[in-house]
């Protein structure tokens, strides 16, 4: 029987996995993986996959950074009731890495029952973590004060040193003329002097080494034997105290086995779940929906394996009252692949992970029987007739209705004839156990008996017909030709064979198949170019109707507010007009001209007014434009827009608030000012240009076009890092800014951390 894991490469998938995992037991809980025995189990992993996606988005990576498998440590512990210095520290490592998980849940107001589940299964072992930091160093060594034994036989070791390293110095500079340097050296551990040798009778003591060359030889002092005798009795008692203090605290460990292992086992379950959440976010993967019904929708699927440059994404359905789909087409068109996209993805969904595709609906499946050509490779056919025929006649001997069976050209490897009745005898024994079946064929009889059973669906890989290349299209509904004789063609194949060969199928007794198989691919074509004119031409309409529709009610509210606004518009300009005048007045008071005078401009002015009469709205006036009031013949400058409303500064130097309606533009001043923004505009970016960007609430389309504005700004201004903030949401606006900067040179991104907003905000940073 084929292994399904081999043949679908599901340890290449698993190996990717496990690179992102911190901790020792969830690297080995993801490389064991396979495929779940029930549908529950199924539904509950990939809800908590779900849910650790989510988090990990909004909130961060968890706090894991490692965490060693604490069911060896104990185990250790209980054999030699000794651990060392390093297990300790890994014990600690593993309960400050407990206490960080909590404190990354405190600050996380969201309900995740799944995850808070396991998060309350934490025991408390910061006793246990205190007094392991008391006793071990952060070198790995045993604390001076860990005893007050151990301090004071160091205190006594470091003293005896001491007045070891001035003898030494004393004997060196004694001897010095008997010497060969006058360094000391250590042999076997103890002090020695480099005697030379004609001189070594010269001093008592015991002789340690001789040199390669035979003229030094190395001698302790018998005036240093008594201190080195001392020091090493000393080291030995150092020793023996810190064995005790290691076998103390390894009982302390003991003591807390069940809590130590308990806590182990829950890192571990928080660092599986990260590596299956972080795989699925880095590679856009999608959590599949489980169906009730025996089913296989997979929607833009790709083979994970498959470069995602090259890669083609296809639609797979297999539905419950068609339980199998015949999939014909070109040699190395792509059906092989199509098969091993299903299968292993239908294999990662049931082992609780997320699968590449944009959305999927999955039933559970018992088993999943497997024959395909190549157990290597995608490429590498390296199968036989009998080796076939062994596997399929396993698989229909357990094959059961809630299984998944995968078969790759069934039927081939013998005499075409007796390969096509084998092919067809399998389906039909296939119809009858009921379970789901992808097929490969090019057997015409097997398209033409999928085209006339009602419990059987052809589907196809297209073929360009023009270049004569595989498209690697998957086609549902569709059978396919092989176009043998075409790409024999392609490849040089002698023009007279290729006629002859071309002769002889149109004799032969399935002719008529692939005549009806032509006749189908062009309706088909046909029907769907049909399709999507009328899809086109159906958007186009109902666009020109929203759009006039918009236009309808806007006109219908402009004339409302016109109308409703014109007597209150006429009384605001008069009113403004006579305060004016009423300040001019006071102004002009103390000058020399007549006041009556300017009374009769002013009564002149109420006239005028009285006559004005409203015009249509004009909507292109802008801040800046140079304008007109033809009413009071007053020029001006316009420095602010309200609404319906504009503040016009007018040439004299007084201010009028008017609407709109009322203006007319001075083209030749418009234009000045338009040339002034231009030439300003780099110098309002770098006035005005901030750190972050929030696209919240906006339209894709209009986001992206911020986005891109933005960036490029943010390169002009030479900008090292900024934010870009996109929201949770359904993560649509969050992947069109992770798309757009994968397109630009010199730019990585990552999440925001909490503190920068989490999974809500992307951290842009330009590179040099």
């Amino acid at each position: 029987m084929q292994d399904i894991y081999i043949t679908f490469e599901f340890d290449k998938i698993l190996n990717s996995i496990s690179e992102l995992n911190k901790t020792e037991k969830g690297k080995e809980k993801i490389l064991s993986l396979k495929m779940l025995s029930d549908k529950k189990k199924v539904q509950q992993s990939l809800d908590e996959l779900l849910e650790m996606m989510s988090i990990i988005s909004r909130f961060g990576q968890l706090p894991i950074s490692s965490s060693a498998n604490m069911l060896k440590i104990i185990d250790i512990a209980k054999k030699t009731y000794l651990l060392t210095p390093r297990d300790l520290s890994l014990v600690r490592e593993d309960i400050l890495t407990s206490q960080k998980i909590i404190k990354y849940f405190e600050n996380i107001k969201d309900d995740y029952p799944l995850s808070r589940h396991h998060l309350s299964g934490f025991k408390d072992l910061s006793n246990l973590e205190k007094e392991i930091k008391r006793v071990i160093t952060p070198s790995l060594t045993v604390d001076d004060k860990a005893t007050s034994e151990l301090a004071s036989i160091r205190k006594e070791i470091k003293r005896l040193e001491a007045s070891l390293s001035s003898l030494i110095s004393s004997l060196s500079y004694k001897y010095q003329s008997l010497l060969n340097d006058e360094n000391v050296t250590i042999r076997d551990g103890h002090f020695v002097l480099p005697v030379k040798t004609i001189n070594k009778n010269k001093i008592v003591g015991i002789v340690y080494d001789v040199s390669s060359s035979g003229n030094t030889t190395f001698i302790e002092p018998v005036e240093i034997v008594t201190l080195n005798n001392e020091i090493t009795a000393k080291k030995a008692e150092e020793n023996e105290e810190i064995r005790k203090i290691l076998k103390s605290l390894t009982n302390l460990v003991l003591l807390e086995e069940n809590e130590v292992k308990n806590n182990n086992e829950i890192i571990a379950y928080f660092d599986f779940n990260s590596a299956k959440a972080n795989y699925a976010l880095e590679n856009d993967m999608n959590v599949a929906e489980i169906s009730d019904k025996q089913e296989i929708h997979l929607f833009q699927a790709a083979h994970p394996l498959i470069n995602k440059k090259v890669v083609i994404k296809n639609d797979y359905h297999i539905y419950e009252d068609k339980r199998i789909v015949v999939i014909s087409g070109p040699n190395a068109g792509g059906k092989t692949v199509s098969i091993k996209t299903v299968g292993l993805l239908t294999l990662m969904h049931q082992s609780g992970l997320a699968i590449s595709c944009r959305s999927a609906k999955i039933g559970y499946f018992k088993n999943i029987y497997v024959d395909i050509g190549d157990n290597q490779s995608l490429s590498d056919n390296l199968s036989t007739f009998s080796a076939h025929m062994s596997q399929v006649s396993y698989i229909m001997d357990v094959v059961k209705e809630k299984d998944l069976v995968l078969l790759d050209e069934l039927g081939t490897g013998t005499d075409p004839k007796e390969g096509e009745a084998i092919a067809l005898s399998v389906i039909k024994y296939l119809e009858k156990k009921q379970p789901l079946c992808l097929i490969s064929s090019h057997f015409g009889g097997v398209k033409e008996y999928a085209f006339l059973s009602n419990n059987i669906e052809n589907s196809s890989l297209l073929f360009d017909e023009d270049r004569l290349l595989p498209t690697y299209i998957y086609k549902y509904s569709t059978p396919g030709k092989s176009y043998g004789v075409e790409v024999a063609r392609r490849y040089g194949l002698n023009e007279q064979i290729i006629l002859q060969a071309n002769n002889i199928l149109k004799n032969q007794s399935d002719s008529s198949i692939n005549e009806l198989l032509n006749i189908l691919e062009k309706k088909v074509e046909e029907n769907e170019f049909l399709s999507r004119q009328l899809n086109k031409k159906e958007n186009e309409l109902l666009k020109e109707r929203k759009d006039l529709e918009i236009q309808k009610d806007n006109l219908k509210k402009q004339k409302e507010n016109l109308l409703k606004e014109v007597k209150k518009e006429k009384e605001e300009i008069i009113s403004q007009t006579k305060n004016r005048i009423d300040e001019i007045i006071k102004e002009l008071s103390s000058k020399e001209i007549k006041l009556h005078e300017v009374i009769t401009s002013k009564k002149k002015l109420d006239d005028l007014l009285d006559e004005v009469e409203v015009v249509s709205y004009n909507e292109n006036i802008k801040v800046g434009d140079y304008v007109s009031i033809p009413s009071i013949n007053i020029e001006g400058r316009v420095e602010r827009i309200n609404g319906k409303k504009a503040h016009v500064l007018s040439n004299d130097g007084f201010g009028l608030d008017v609407e709109i309606s009322r203006l007319h533009i001075n083209e030749m001043t418009r234009n000045q000012n338009v040339k002034q923004k231009r030439d300003n505009y780099e110098d309002k970016i770098n006035a005005s240009l901030s750190l972050q960007l929030n696209i919240i609430g906006k339209r894709r389309d209009e986001a992206e076009a911020e986005l891109t504005k933005y960036l490029d700004d943010c390169i002009l201004k030479h900008y090292k890092t900024v934010r870009i903030i996109h929201g949770f949401g359904n993560g649509i606006l969050r992947k069109m800014v992770h798309d757009h900067l994968k397109k630009m040179k010199n730019v990585s991104y990552r999440l925001g951390d909490i503190s920068e907003g989490g999974g809500g905000a992307t951290v842009v940073t330009f590179n040099d």
